[in-house]
C-alpha cells in the first residue's frame, strides 16, 4: 500500500503532517537544497514531537560523494527511523565508494539511497545498494522549479526503477516537485511511499505545511493505492460498487476516450518487420461510472493520462509480433484499475496497405478472471 512522505522542517510542522494523515515524517531545510539537512536538535526535538506515532526519515545533506564525508553526516542523524544519502552527480566509482562504505553502517541504521533524475541517476547502482544492505531505493529531483518528477523522466522508465528495487527487496519512493495530479499515475507502480513538500505548503517549498493539503493528498494516495489483498478480490469481482450487471446499464455510463495515438512501435511476425518500428495508431474507449459534476476531485475521476501512459509502457518494453497481443494486454491493464468497468480497444498498424490493419476488442474485469 502506498504512503504518504510528508517533508517537514522541524516539530511544529510534524505535528500538522501527522494531524493531516501522513505515514511517514520526513525531516529536511528546504533552504538547504534538494536534501538540506536540518540541526541534529531539530532532528532531536522532531523525534521527541512524533513519540514513535510515525516513522521518522532524515537526510543526510547535499554532499559530495566522499565515503567518510556522507559517513558522518548519517552517524549524526542515526536515531532516525531511516536516513536519506543523495546519489549527486558523480563518476560512478566515486558512487560506489560511498554505497560501500556505508555497508557497514547499513547493518545498525536503515539506508535510504536517494537518485535524482535531473542528477546523472545511474540505475546500475541498485544491485550494489541490496548488496551493501540499504534498506531502500527512491527517485527525486534536484531543481524544483523547472517541472516535476514526471517531466525530467518518462513513465517507463520509472516503472523499470520500481520493478528492478522490488525485485532486490529494497523499499521503494518517488518524490520530486509531486502535485495532486501525479497521484494517480505513479500509484499505478505501487511504489512503498509518495513524497511531498510544494504540494504541501501550497507551492513554495519554504511556506508553512497547510493541514487542507496534507489531508487531502492522503485521501488521494488512499483513494488510488489498492493492495494486494484488494486487488484480488476486485479481480473477483468482490466490492466493484456501481458495477452494472452483464448485459446492462453500460450505455449509461461516462466514458473516457483517447484517440488516434501514434507511437512508433517494433511490431510484427514477419521477418520484414524485424529490427524496424512502424507506426502504430491506439485509440481506447473506458467505460466509468458517472461524474459526480459535484465533485471536482481528481482522486475520484479515473484520467486519460492513466491510458497515455500504458499506452506508452507497452511501446518501450520491445518487440510484438501481433496487434492482438498489444490489445489484450493495453485492455488488461486499461481494467487493472477498479474504477474502469469495460474497455474497447483499436490497435492499428499503419504502413501496411492503403490505410490502416488491426484490431479492435470490448473486454470487461471478468474476461481477464482464472
Amino acid at each position: 500500500m502506498t504512503k504518504l512522505l510528508a517533508s517537514v522542517t522541524g516539530p511544529e510542522e510534524a505535528e500538522i503532517a501527522l494531524s493531516g494523515g501522513a505515514d511517514i515524517i520526513d525531516l529536511k531545510d528546504p533552504a538547504q537544497g534538494a536534501l538540506g539537512a536540518v540541526t541534529p536538535e531539530v532532528l532531536a526535538a522532531t523525534i521527541a514531537a512524533v513519540a514513535g506515532r510515525r516513522s521518522v526519515s532524515a537526510v543526510a545533506g547535499d554532499l559530495p560523494m566522499q565515503p567518510d564525508v556522507v559517513t558522518r553526516a548519517v552517524l549524526e542523524r542515526k536515531d532516525a527511523d531511516f536516513v536519506k544519502i543523495g546519489l549527486f552527480p558523480a563518476e560512478r566509482g566515486e558512487r560506489l565508494a560511498v554505497i560501500e562504505a556505508l555497508g557497514e553502517v547499513a547493518r545498525d541504521i536503515r539506508l535510504v539511497a536517494v537518485f535524482f533524475a535531473d542528477g546523472e541517476p545511474d540505475f546500475e547502482l541498485l544491485e550494489p545498494l541490496a548488496k551493501a544492505g540499504f534498506h531502500g531505493a527512491m527517485i527525486d529531483t534536484m531543481g524544483k522549479g523547472a517541472g516535476g518528477l514526471l517531466t525530467r523522466l518518462p513513465f517507463h522508465a520509472l516503472a523499470r526503477f520500481v520493478e528492478r528495487a522490488r525485485d532486490l527487496k529494497l523499499m521503494t519512493g518517488l518524490a520530486g516537485s509531486l502535485e495532486a495530479a501525479d497521484v494517480p499515475r505513479l500509484a499505478v507502480l505501487k511504489p512503498d511511499y509518495l513524497g511531498f513538500r510544494g504540494a504541501l505548503t501550497g507551492g513554495r517549498r519554504d511556506d508553512a505545511v497547510d493541514p487542507g493539503n496534507v489531508r487531502r493528498l492522503a485521501a488521494l494516495i488512499a483513494a488510488n493505492a489498492v493492495s494486494e489483498a484488494a486487488e484480488g478480490a476486485l479481480s473477483n469481482g468482490v466490492g466493484e460498487r456501481g458495477m452494472p450487471a452483464e448485459g446492462q446499464g453500460l450505455g449509461a455510463l461516462d466514458r473516457i476516450l483517447v484517440k488516434d495515438f501514434v507511437l512508433d512501435l517494433e511490431i510484427g511476425a514477419y521477418g520484414h518487420e524485424r529490427s524496424r518500428k512502424q507506426k502504430v495508431r491506439f485509440s481506447v474507449d473506458a467505460a466509468i461510472a458517472r461524474i459526480d459534476t459535484r465533485n471536482d476531485d481528481i482522486g475520484e475521476v479515473y484520467s486519460y493520462d492513466l491510458i497515455i501512459d500504458a499506452v506508452r509502457a507497452l511501446a518501450e518494453r520491445g518487440h510484438t509480433d501481433l496487434v492482438e497481443t498489444l490489445a489484450l494486454d493495453l485492455a488488461r491493464t486499461v481494467l487493472s484499475d477498479r474504477r474502469v468497468f469495460e474497455v474497447s480497444v483499436r490497435v492499428e498498424k499503419l504502413e501496411l496497405g492503403p490505410g490502416a490493419v488491426g484490431i479492435e476488442i470490448r473486454r470487461r474485469r471478468a474476461d481477464f478472471i482464472g
